[in-house]
Parts: C-alpha cells; structure tokens; sequence
C-alpha cells in the first residue's frame, strides 16, 4: 500500500484517565459475551435439551468471526470511524443479549452468538485504538497493559456476581443482566467521549485500492504483523495450559484452588507488562523476557513434575510469564504504528490470529499430552517459546515511532 500512509499521528500530552478506564469497561462488558456462557453452560444444556457438541458450539462460536473477519474490522473501522463502530458493537452486543434473555429457540441462540462475534470483534478493534490515542506518549504502555486484562476480569466478575444472578433469577437473568450493562456502557461513552470523529484518525490519505491489496499490505506490514504473531503463540498456549495444566495436581482441593488462582496471575502479568514496558523495558523486550521465562518454566516443569508443591509453583511462574505477553503485544502496536489506520488494522490482526491461536491450541496440547503425557506438554510448550521469541527478535528491528 504506497499512499495509504503518509502522516505520523499527533500526540496529545496528557491521558484522558476517566475515557480511558470507561473505555476498557466496555471491553470487559463485551468479554462477557463468552464468560455469561461458560459459567452458564450446564444449565444451558438443560434448559435446551441438547448435547455437549452443541453447547460448545454454543460457546466457541463467537471467535469465528473474529478469525474470519479480524483485518476487514480495521479496514473498515478506520473507514466508518472508530468511535462508531464502538457504539455501534455496544449497541449490537445488548440488544442481542436482550433476545437470549427470552430463551428463544437454540437456533436462534446459535445465530445470535455469531452475531455477537460482529459485536465482540468491533469493540476489540476500536476501543484500544481510541486508548491508544486518548493515552500520553508516557503512559501508552500502562493503558495498553490495563486493556489486555479485560478478558481476564470479565470472567473474573462473571463467575463472582454472575453465578449469584445465574442462581436467583436464572438464564433469563443472567442474559438480561448482560443487556443492561453493555447498553449501560454504550450510553456512558456517548455522553463522555468525544464525538468529533477526526479526533480519533490521524491525518492520512487512504487510497482506493482493491480490498485484498490492502488486505496483503496489512499482512506484509512488520508493524502489524509481529505484535500479532506475539500474540498467536500466547493465545496458542494460555488457553492450553489453563485448561490442562491442573489435571496434573492429584490434591482435588489444591487443583480446584489453581482453577481459580491461575487465571488471576494471568491477568496480574498482562497489567504487569505494560508497566514494565512503560519504565523499563520496550514491549518487545518485555516479550522476549516472557517467553524465555516461559521455557525456563517449561524445563523446570520436566525436572520436578513428581512434586506436587514445587509443580504448583512452577505452574504460576509460567502462567505469569504468559500473562506477561499479551500487554507486551498490545504495547507494541501503538509503538510501533505510525498512525490510527495502521493500530486499526494491527488490533485486527491481532483479534484474527489470536482466535487462530485459541482455536488451534488445545486440540494440539490435548494430542500431545494424550500421547505424551507432561513431556509432550514441555516440548510444545519450548516450541512455542522459541517461535514467539523469534517474532519478538525480528520486532525489536522495527524502527518505532518517533513519536510514541
């Protein structure tokens, strides 16, 4: 793409605070779009009468779209405007939640979770784009850390609050619930944020190029690109590892505790990289960092697999260090793109290849550690450290932006 960018964005010098945190708000109100399922899946099978295929289908079915559609998010977010497109996904998120919150037919819950992935893909593709340009070149890294532990405190306040609601008023409930907390959100960033579109687009001349010239441009382009490849191989893995991981602790009690603990590690490291990218090392190194720590981890788990207390240990180093790479990813993005279009499109990428990552990890790991048993585990585990390494490498060459 010769012309489509030709200016570097202007920086405001101060963090628009309130915006930024009712901003990542909202994210954790899209997020709910996957935990309101998970925490009521039994009772969705029971209400519905249908198997576990279909309610997992149920479940998962929301990141196609994400995985189909992540780089035309930004193409066309940058095109209709990002702070549209973020109400707009609000707007679109409620009022689907609303209809499950009648219970229709399964069909139509099953049509109205892949139109929720339109809605979940437009707030993941807008809502850091407008962070990054509400945010100070000095705290770009911070705001990008607290928006990537979105997912993590959506399932967080889901299993916390939404249990309880699930348990007193049931599925209707629950879905309802959802509805007025999304809309909430949407009608609190229309009265807060500003409306003046140009506001969150920098100055750059976008030309007519057929869509799928500017499709391989994107994916051609370093500075989206490997932030994105970061982060494939980090959602490759989390998910794994979450899932599998405490089937190796014999102790019940302990195993049931690690299922609550691990995801909040998880979550503290992604707050943690961006402070570290932010005062101490570029996200890229922070990257590195994490997932050499994430092999050291992977070997040390070989070496002492037979005791239960040092594996409990060495399962939390490595969740941190895993933690660690999705708010070094995201840091990188508003570091490394020259402009709005160009974070645009990177959120995009990253949303596509991150649900590549979800979707293609735990059938791998569950193969492997089948077969294999933990040192099947170890071994995908330092081939995806050693990958994701690489891209972290090849991302420190990117001349950043002078800017940021």
């Amino acid at each position: 793409m010769t012309s489509s960018v030709k200016q570097t964005m202007t920086h405001q010098q101060s963090t628009s605070w309130l915006a930024v945190v009712l901003i990542w708000l909202s994210g954790v109100s899209a997020a709910m779009q996957f935990s309101k399922f998970s925490i009521s899946y039994n009772q969705l099978l029971e209400h519905y009468q249908v198997g576990p295929t279909l309610g997992g289908v149920s479940l998962s079915i929301v990141g196609v779209i994400g995985l189909i559609f992540g780089v035309t998010a930004g193409i066309f977010a940058n095109k209709i405007g990002y702070f549209k497109v973020l109400i707009g996904a609000l707007l679109i998120g409620a009022l689907l939640s609303f209809s499950q919150s009648l219970l229709p037919s399964f069909e139509w819950i099953l049509i109205s979770r892949l139109l929720e992935g339109f809605s979940q893909l437009g707030v993941v593709v807008a809502a850091p784009t407008i962070i990054a340009i509400l945010s100070a070149p000095q705290h770009k890294s911070i705001t990008m850390g607290l928006w990537g532990t979105f997912f993590g405190v959506a399932f967080a306040i889901s299993g916390w609050i939404g249990n309880d609601i699930l348990e007193r008023y049931s599925l209707a409930g629950l879905y309802l619930s959802h509805a007025v907390f999304i809309s909430s959100m949407a009608l609190i960033l229309v009265l807060i944020l500003d409306k003046n579109e140009s506001r969150y687009r920098s100055t750059i001349s976008v030309n007519n190029e057929p869509y799928f010239t500017k499709l391989w441009a994107i994916y051609r382009n370093p500075r989206t690109l490997l932030p994105s490849v970061v982060f494939l191989f980090y959602t490759c893995t989390l998910v794994s590892i979450l899932t599998y991981v405490p089937n190796f602790i014999e102790d019940k009690q302990i195993r049931a505790t690690m299922q609550i603990v691990l995801p909040l590690i998880s979550t503290c490291g992604t707050f943690l990289a961006g402070a570290i990218a932010q005062y101490w090392l570029t996200p890229q190194r922070v990257a590195l960092v994490a997932y050499i720590g994430l092999g050291i981890g992977a070997t040390l788990l070989q070496l002492f697999s037979s005791d239960q207390t040092l594996l409990c240990i060495i399962f939390c180093f490595i969740v941190l260090c895993a933690g660690l790479v999705p708010g070094a990813a995201l840091s990188m993005i508003p570091k490394l793109a020259r402009n709005s279009y160009e974070q645009g499109n990177g959120y995009g990428l990253i949303a596509q290849l991150g649900n590549l990552g979800a979707t293609m990890g735990p059938p791998l790991y569950a193969t492997v550690i089948a077969a294999f048993g933990i040192n099947g585990l170890v071994t995908v585990v330092l081939c995806v450290c050693f990958l994701g390494s690489v891209a972290s490498l090849l991302a420190t060459r990117v001349k950043p932006d002078p800017l940021s």
